[in-house]
């Protein structure tokens, strides 16, 4: 008996203790896990976070917080949510951005008020500026790690060699960019093609060093997401230490000049360069390079094939300062007078050969003409230089009187130093240029020409420059290669920047014309295009009838029959 009423006095304690713990919620308990931190999106030490990214916290519970609670970001109190066992930050995420979330011990609770521990995690959003080495780029042919030359970053850099040299970059944006190129290449200065998402852009001039320089290409075109950036083997190869790339510079206006170099300029001149101001970069001028420097034989073929004349032709005073008993002297300005009664316009260049006639060459290569010896006047290479001046003033005289302007492109590619005018570098060229302004202008007086200089994209164009007061339009000869139409906006936009939009720019000779489409849209609108003759033309290879016939039925490209009169 003694022991039942003990077992009996036993069960009672223990229902007591049961209906106790009952009333204390020891029943739920027994459901509820003590809060612990399980993962974090975005987690602890990422990159590259997307902007849309939800900053969330999840635990292994369904949580709390604390009405104190001081959960901060970058040590600021942040507002916050929780859904079920989440919990949610309310930040608007920020571009090239670091942020640091704490979340204090005992600030996240369970259902029965148990904290949790404290919680440190950070995480930086996705960058517009990225510097990628070399040496983790995608090496192609037989482009190499290296690491011989002092000075590099990284472990390495790249010797180019024969090869090609892929980037790979993810941005949060599109749009435009700048991309600058740490490298050095032997004191030598090389050429090589840009290619964005498999699309060549542009010739990067890369100037001589023997150092480790940088040279930047802006407005680079990039989309948001991953890109390919590829150096590709062109003339020339280069050590390649890295690319960087960021926000484009900002853009540069056009403020172009009011008036034309020539201080009392022909009526027509003046007309044909109002027309030219208007008209640029909102439609392009079609243009055809002469066939053998004074014909229209390119112009006639597009016209036969294409089914429409284009608005320019280009001549050429190349064999005109000879006596040559082959040559039709009065061709060119026949046809040029043809071409401007048709509503045409005139370009002349000069392949000038040698003045002082010891050779027929132009090609530096070809002749010993020795340009720096022009300021001296009583040189023999001022004599004959002054003497074929006078020769070629007599054939713009004749299209001055017949009121017809000229759009005019001496000493072209100078600064290629592959002609004798620029072999003595650039001193020499702008006297020469100056010179060659001064006779032509205020000696023989002649009023109708507009001056078109042909720059280039490196970082010294600017020092070529015969300057402002002397130059009308600036120009660039760009080939590409075969079928390679897309947008030249990288090499229009170094242009424009260079000269500080204050002349119209033209693509005053070409290989494959850029698709007008890409000219538009990339904002590269050249005041003209003008392939050159024979292949360049009438090759599918570089433009052909049907590019052609497509291009030229463009409502945005001007052929002859679309052209004003400036009569």
């Amino acid at each position: 008996m003694k022991i039942l009423n003990i077992l009996y006095l036993l069960t009672l304690s223990c229902m007591m203790f049961s209906c106790s713990s009952d009333n204390d919620n020891g029943k739920q308990s027994e459901n509820v896990r003590f809060p612990k931190f399980l993962y974090s999106s975005p987690a602890d030490k990422s990159t590259d976070v997307s902007l849309d990214t939800e900053v969330s916290i999840v635990y292994n519970t369904t949580i709390s917080v604390a009405e104190d609670a001081q959960i901060t970001v970058n040590k600021e109190k942040v507002a916050f949510s929780t859904d079920d066992r989440k919990l949610v930050l309310k930040i608007i995420l920020e571009k090239n951005k670091t942020y640091d979330i704490v979340i204090p011990a005992g600030a996240v609770k369970n259902a029965i008020a148990e904290g949790a521990d404290a919680v440190s995690l950070s995480f930086s959003t996705v960058s517009d500026t990225k510097l990628i080495e070399a040496e983790s780029a995608i090496l192609t042919g037989n482009a190499v790690v290296e690491s011989s030359l002092d000075g590099f970053s990284g472990t390495g850099y790249v010797n180019q060699k024969e090869g090609d040299i892929t980037f790979k970059t993810v941005l949060p944006e599109g749009g435009k960019y700048k991309i600058n190129f740490r490298y050095s290449n032997g004191n030598k200065q090389k050429e090589n093609d840009l290619v964005v998402n498999g699309v060549q852009l542009s010739t990067v001039v890369f100037d001589a060093t023997d150092e480790w320089k940088t040279i930047s290409v802006n407005k680079v075109v990039l989309s948001s997401g991953e890109n390919t950036i590829t150096i590709k083997k062109n003339w020339g190869w280069i050590y390649l230490d890295y690319i960087e790339v960021m926000p484009a510079d900002a853009d540069v206006p056009f403020t172009l000049a009011e008036n034309l170099v020539t201080s009392s300029p022909s009526k027509e001149a003046k007309s044909l360069y109002e027309f030219l101001k208007e008209n640029f970069g909102k439609k392009v001028i079609s243009g055809a390079m002469a066939n053998y420097s004074t014909g229209i034989e390119e112009a006639q073929w597009m016209h036969d094939n294409v089914g429409k004349w284009p608005a320019l032709t280009g001549f050429d005073f190349i064999n005109y300062t000879r006596n040559w008993s082959t040559i039709n002297f009065t061709e060119l300005v026949d046809n040029a007078k043809e071409w401007w009664n048709n509503n045409g316009l005139v370009a002349i260049m000069w392949h000038w050969r040698d003045p002082l006639k010891k050779t027929d060459g132009f090609y530096t290569k070809d002749t010993t003409f020795d340009v720096s010896k022009i300021n001296d006047k009583s040189s023999d290479e001022y004599k004959a230089m002054i003497a074929d001046i006078d020769v070629i003033a007599g054939y713009l005289k004749q299209l001055k009187d017949s009121n017809i302007p000229v759009l005019w492109r001496p000493l072209h590619e100078a600064s290629g130093k592959w002609f004798w005018w620029g072999a003595q570098g650039a001193e020499p060229c702008k006297a020469l240029w100056k010179i060659m302004y001064d006779r032509l202008v205020n000696y023989h007086q002649l009023n109708n020409l507009i001056w078109v200089w042909t720059s280039d994209t490196a970082n010294d164009a600017l020092s070529w420059y015969p300057g402002d007061d002397y130059v009308d339009i600036v120009g660039l000869d760009i080939y590409p290669g075969e079928n390679q139409h897309g947008s030249q906006y990288v090499a229009f936009d170094k242009v424009k920047s260079l000269y500080t939009g204050k002349k119209i720019i033209t693509l005053s000779e070409c290989g494959s014309v850029p698709a007008v489409s890409d000219m538009f849209a990339y904002g590269d609108t050249w005041s003209w295009f003008m392939p050159w003759n024979g292949d360049y033309t009438r090759s599918d290879k570089h433009n052909g009838v049907a590019y052609l016939k497509n291009l030229f039925n463009d409502e945005r490209v001007i052929t002859r029959n679309k052209m004003p009169s400036f009569k």
